[in-house]
């Protein structure tokens, strides 16, 4: 059985406001090839635009956007694996935060199987990068490295167990 469509809007209930956390907002969402991922905005001020690159995406660059929403209500399908960026139309709003980078996973459907393995990585993977530190597997736990202060990375703070699974927000 296969995970169920899932409706995200982006923002929540707030939508796509300037004064959001969306890296947050992202990091507690799990994204699936099938789910849609929706955009809220007041159009007249604003728009979406979906960047091909996380260079493009880390510098703001809105010069040569993929696709453009401008409908003040967009849904954007997510029908394939991989990262997707997305920016205000206004380079300043981006600067000051108002973007989002999504990872899109597998559906789980290909072996007919659940893939909380693949989300459960998934969510360590980001925590680890995101503070620069180094993911460890004994096989059936996850742990993610702590620096002790001599530079050396021992076991420690922050470990997750697979047979639990993720969290929901």
């Amino acid at each position: 059985m296969g995970c169920s469509t899932e409706q995200h809007v982006v923002g929540d209930d707030r939508g796509w406001d300037l004064a959001l956390d969306f890296k947050g907002w992202a990091s507690r969402k799990i994204f699936h090839v099938g789910d849609n991922l929706w955009f809220a905005y007041a159009s007249s001020q604003q728009s979406i635009l979906e960047l091909k690159s996380r260079e493009e995406f880390e510098n703001c660059d809105v010069s040569n956007p993929i696709k453009l929403y401008d409908g003040g209500l967009d849904a954007v399908p997510l029908i394939e694996m991989g990262d997707r960026y997305f920016t205000s139309g206004n380079a300043e709003d981006c600067q000051h935060g108002m973007k989002v980078h999504i990872n899109v996973l597998s559906d789980g459907l290909d072996n007919g199987q659940s893939n909380n393995f693949d989300v459960v990585s998934y969510g360590l993977d980001n925590v680890a990068k995101d503070l620069g530190l180094d993911l460890l597997s004994d096989g059936m736990e996850h742990y993610i490295a702590t620096s002790t202060g001599d530079d050396s990375m021992e076991e420690g703070a922050i470990k997750e167990v697979i047979a639990e699974g993720p969290t929901s927000s």
